[in-house]
C-alpha cells in the first residue's frame, strides 16, 4: 500500500517574518528571509527557510494501511516523498518518486526494519567497518558503517544500495527488556541533514502526553505589565517610554529587580529552530515543541546572545536555553530586563512581538492558560 503524504498530511511550511517585538508597519511590505538580519543571527539549521529547501510533512506511520504494530511512530520527511509497506519482510520503504529507478525500491531514501532484543544486535551477513554510539532525543542509538559480505546473496525485497556499503542507525525505543529496536538504513547519497532531521523528528507512541514546565521562575506572578493580547500604544502603554504598538503576542515576565543571572528554560523537549540576535529582542531562541500531539513554536526573547543554546540542538524539558539580558543593553536591544515569551501554533517561526489585529492574534495562544497546571 502506498500513501501520498502530500495529499493526506498537512504540509508545514517554515517561514520567518516580523521584526522582534515591533509590529509590521501598515505601509511597509512584509519582509521574508534573512537579508536584513544582523550578522549575529545563527540562522536555521533544522527547518531552514531557503528557496531551494524541501518542504516537510509529519507522517504518522501507524496510520499507513498495511503497517504492522511495531511501526508506531511519527516523523518528518520531505513532502514529495512517499511511503510503502513491504509486509512480506515487515519493512517500510520511504522513497522519492521523482528520481530515476525501475521501481520504488530503487528510489528508496530510507529503509526501515525492526527487531526485538535486550541489546543492540548485528547481523552476521555484514561486515562492520565502523560504529558510533550516540543518543537522539534521549534514546540510545548506534550508527554502523556496514558492507554486505561477498559470499552472502543480495538482500531480498530490499533496495540495491543495501547490498553495498552504507550507514544504518539502530535506535532503542524503551528501557525495558526486551525492547523494540528500529533499524534506519540511509541511502549513501542521501543528504546528511535530511536524514538527521528525520531522526531528530521521530516521536513514538505516548510522547504526546509529555509534561512541561514554566520557562522562568515566578512565571505568573511577574506578568505585571504586558499580558497576552493587551493592545499597546506609546501614549498609554504600562511601560514608558514605549516604542511599540499593537496586540501583544505573548507575555512579558518582569525581572527589573534582579541583579543576578536569571535562567530561562525550555517548556518541553523540542528542537531549536532559531538562535541569535533579532531586532526588537536582542538575543532570542525559537524552539519547535510537540505538546499534546500538536506542534507549537515558542519564542524566548530578550536573552543574552552569548548564553543562547546552539541552533539545531535537541533540548530536554527544563533545559536552559539562555539567561535574561541586561537591562537597556544590546543584549535586550535596549529594552528593560524581562522575558518575552510567546507560543505560536504550527511550524511557522513568527518572531513578531505585536500584531495589528485581533484576527492576526489568533495564531498565538495565551501562554498563561497554555501552561496552566
Amino acid at each position: 500500500m502506498i500513501i501520498n503524504m502530500k495529499n493526506f498530511f498537512l504540509l508545514p511550511t517554515l517561514l520567518l517574518f516580523g521584526i522582534g517585538c515591533a509590529p509590521v508597519a501598515r505601509d511597509v511590505p512584509l519582509d521574508i528571509g534573512f537579508q536584513n538580519q544582523p550578522q549575529q543571527d545563527q540562522g536555521i539549521a533544522v527547518g531552514e527557510f531557503h528557496p531551494d529547501a524541501p518542504a516537510y510533512t509529519r507522517v504518522d506511520f501507524g496510520l499507513v494501511d498495511g503497517i504492522i504494530e511495531p511501526f508506531d511512530f511519527t516523523a518528518e520527511i520531505p513532502s514529495t516523498w512517499l511511503v510503502e509497506v513491504l509486509s512480506e519482510i515487515e519493512s517500510v520503504n520511504i522513497y522519492d518518486p521523482n528520481i530515476a529507478g525501475v521501481n520504488n525500491l530503487e528510489k528508496s531514501q530510507i529503509f526501515v526494519r525492526y527487531f526485538q532484543a535486550n541489546d543492540f544486535l548485528t547481523l552476521n551477513t555484514v561486515s562492520i567497518l565502523n560504529k558510533e554510539k550516540s543518543e537522539v532525543n534521549g534514546r540510545s542509538t548506534v550508527t554502523y558503517d556496514i558492507l554486505k559480505k561477498a559470499d552472502v546473496e543480495n538482500f531480498r525485497l530490499q533496495p540495491s544500495w543495501r547490498n553495498g556499503r552504507h550507514l544504518v542507525t539502530d535506535m532503542r525505543v524503551s528501557d525495558s527488556n526486551p525492547s523494540v529496536f528500529y533499524v534506519f538504513g540511509r541511502r549513501p547519497d542521501l543528504d546528511e541533514d535530511v536524514f538527521g532531521r528525520f531522526l531528530k523528528s521521530l516521536r513514538f507512541s505516548g510522547q504526546e502526553n509529555m509534561s512541561f514546565v514554566y520557562p522562568i521562575d515566578e512565571f505568573e506572578e511577574r506578568v505585571t505589565k504586558k499580558p497576552f493580547g493587551i493592545f499597546i500604544e506609546p501614549a498609554t502603554s504600562p511601560v514608558q517610554p514605549e516604542r511599540f504598538s499593537g496586540y501583544h503576542t505573548g507575555v512579558d515576565i518582569e525581572y527589573g529587580d534582579a541583579e543576578d543571572d536569571v535562567p530561562v528554560r525550555a517548556i518541553a523537549e523540542g528542537v531549536v529552530v532559531r538562535s541569535g540576535f533579532v531586532s526588537g529582542y536582542g538575543g532570542m531562541v525559537a524552539v519547535r515543541h510537540e505538546i499534546r500531539g500538536e506542534v507549537y513554536v515558542a519564542i524566548y526573547g530578550h536573552l543574552d546572545s552569548a548564553s543562547l543554546v546552539s541552533n539545531g540542538s535537541v533540548i530536554r524539558e527544563g533545559q536552559k536555553v539562555g539567561i535574561l539580558g541586561d537591562a537597556f543593553s544590546s543584549e535586550t536591544d535596549g529594552e528593560r530586563k524581562h522575558l518575552h515569551f510567546a507560543v505560536h501554533r504550527g511550524n511557522l517561526v513568527n518572531v513578531s512581538g505585536y500584531v495589528e489585529s485581533e484576527r492576526e492574534l489568533g495564531g498565538w495562544v495565551d501562554p498563561v492558560e497554555f501552561l496552566g497546571f
